[in-house]
């Protein structure tokens, strides 16, 4: 139903002469990933990586990047291989790589194509080592499979095989962008040997046919508060900067303001836990290992749910719920990640990495006579394989939801290793942008809005009827101001002055449409595109305004704007 509402007449006034029109040159080169965020569980011999890509339009792909874990670490130490550079020879096969992995390319009859070989530089994880491939690969539209074949290198420091990170176990997620879905992902150790386990880290750069529909989207919504903060440390020589300090996190109902404050280490009285059992293990230790679930003498509050029970992990953070699970991905640790942190069930990091309490040091779970707090220790528990680095942290969860934390001596020196400290409600909650603790506070979180979220279930293609779709609307959003133009504005517009502080408005409206959401909580607009070749390379611009009550004035809320290219 097309309406001019009295926000739209308010944008009426909004027309500027001078408009970017950037969106009708050919797509621009792009990557997309088998995960947003490289994770880690195991190191691997690589021989292939595997995957299935289905291509939408012609592509040609100029690089891969990948984890490799050739930097003088591990157990057992894998040889220091950094900077040394080596072949990856890219294959593919119709349809699938699936039940083609272990026919070597040299078999008479074999699916496999060489179409490119790249050469790839060994960086040290965290960082990404490359893969460039020059000239790029050509790759048509269709259903591939992709054999990346990691030969040894045979210059530079130790050469040799050469080995990668990966997740296990291997979550099968499917991939998708506007051209691109990569599916069925899996490392093998020796190449066209057996079939493929666990989930590698790619990520892949490519450049789509210069004719094809494509949109962008551009700016952000409103407004972005996650529930989760935190602070990411990499290792290194010297101590964090929040070693030997003490936090409050006070909490107000829906967030967290976090104040420095001088808290006191309560010397536990206590059974050292990890003296006990176990409650869940990847190592069949006290290394990456749970307590059992324990039921805590009151409920406890925190943003965005309440828990009476807690799971304590040896690896310095305490899950806020009951967790029974033996996998590396909720026992282990970060190993240069986030995913675990943002992934993983609901929990507080006090200093959330790889510690070990098999050699020393003590877990202690203490207990309010009276019932109003607990309090959670790690007493000089090393960090793994680093006598030298020592760590005593303490939790106390009150049952008014409030954090105190003592952080007293830290290390974090091992290769390729990272430390949080901070909160999220798990399960792939945002995560906002990272916060100094030592240098930012007081600081208040979030209240859990997440701004609506504008784009296309699939590319603008002439002769078809794509859904314009808004997701991450928020709960009680009935309906739906959907703007639409042919231009996009030369700077965001500021809302303010309709009482949408903090809300901009990114393309020159001209029709205005109104929708009701839809029973999975977003809206969905379809666009007809007529089948007239005329359209090649038009441009229409969309940006959406869910009504939201309670979070401005106006009770409405901006999404990103996307810009469309009408094409093949």
């Amino acid at each position: 139903m097309h309406k001019t509402p009295v926000f739209a007449v308010a944008l009426l006034g909004l027309a500027v002469s001078g408009v970017a029109q950037n969106c009708t040159t050919p797509p621009a080169q792009r990557t997309v990933s088998n995960r947003p965020d490289f994770g880690a569980s195991f190191y691997y011999g690589i021989g292939n990586h595997f995957l299935d890509l289905d291509v939408q339009r012609a592509i040609q792909i100029s690089s891969f990047s990948t984890w490799t874990y050739d930097q003088g670490v591990g157990n057992p130490v894998v040889p220091d291989q950094t900077g040394n550079t080596g072949t990856v020879n890219m294959y593919v096969c119709p349809t699938s790589r699936i039940g083609n992995e272990a026919i070597s390319p040299t078999t008479t009859g074999s699916p496999w194509t060489l179409v490119g070989a790249g050469t790839i530089t060994i960086v040290a994880t965290p960082g990404e080592s490359p893969i460039v491939f020059n000239p790029p690969v050509s790759l048509a539209a269709g259903q591939w499979g992709i054999a990346l074949e990691y030969l040894p290198t045979t210059s530079g420091q130790n050469p040799g095989p050469l080995h990668c990170l990966g997740v296990n176990p291997n979550p099968n997620v499917v991939v998708s962008d506007q051209f691109v879905t990569i599916s069925n992902d899996g490392i093998q150790g020796t190449s066209w040997t057996g079939t493929a386990g666990d989930s590698p880290n790619l990520r892949m750069t490519y450049t789509p046919d210069a004719a094809s529909a494509h949109y962008i989207t551009l700016g952000d919504g409103c407004y972005f508060r996650p529930h989760a903060f935190y602070d990411n440390f990499p290792n290194g020589a010297t101590a964090p900067a929040v070693a030997n300090t003490g936090e409050q996190w006070i909490y107000s109902g829906s967030n967290y303001i976090v104040v420095n404050s001088p808290v006191a280490y309560v010397t536990p009285t206590s059974s050292n836990l990890a003296l006990g059992t176990y409650g869940s293990s990847s190592s069949a230790n006290w290394d990456d290992a749970l307590t059992a679930p324990i039921t805590l003498p009151f409920t406890f509050p925190y943003p965005n749910g309440s828990t009476n029970t807690i799971t304590i992990s040896s690896n310095g953070h305490v899950y806020l719920e009951s967790v029974v699970d033996n996998s590396y991905d909720v026992c282990g640790s970060l190993y240069g990640s986030i995913l675990p942190f943002r992934d993983g069930p609901a929990q507080i990091a006090a200093y959330f990495h790889d510690l070990d309490l098999t050699v020393g040091g003590g877990l202690f779970y203490d207990i309010d006579p009276n019932g109003q707090f607990v309090i959670i220790t790690w007493q000089l528990v090393q960090e793994w394989g680093v006598p030298a680095a020592v760590n005593t942290m303490q939790l106390t969860l009150d049952i008014a939801g409030n954090v105190s934390l003592y952080l007293g001596n830290l290390g974090n020196q091992s290769a390729s290793n990272n430390a949080v400290v901070g909160f999220t409600p798990g399960h792939g909650a945002s995560l906002p942008a990272e916060v100094n603790l030592a240098t930012q506070l007081p600081y208040t979180s979030g209240d859990g809005s997440i701004p609506p979220i504008l784009g296309m279930d699939a590319r603008p293609v002439i002769g078809t009827t794509p859904n314009i779709v808004t997701t991450n609307v928020t709960l009680g959003s009935l309906l739906q101001v959907l703007c639409a133009g042919d231009q996009l504005l030369p700077a965001p517009v500021d809302l303010g002055f309709l009482g949408m502080p903090g809300c901009n408005l990114h393309i020159n409206p001209f029709v205005f449409l109104t929708n009701t959401i839809s029973p999975n909580n977003t809206f969905v607009q379809p666009f007809a595109i007529p089948n007239s070749p005329a359209l090649q390379n038009q441009q229409l611009t969309f940006q959406a305004a869910p009504l939201t009550p309670g979070l401005n004035a106006l009770g409405l809320l901006t999404s990103n704007g996307i810009c469309t290219r009408i094409g093949q």
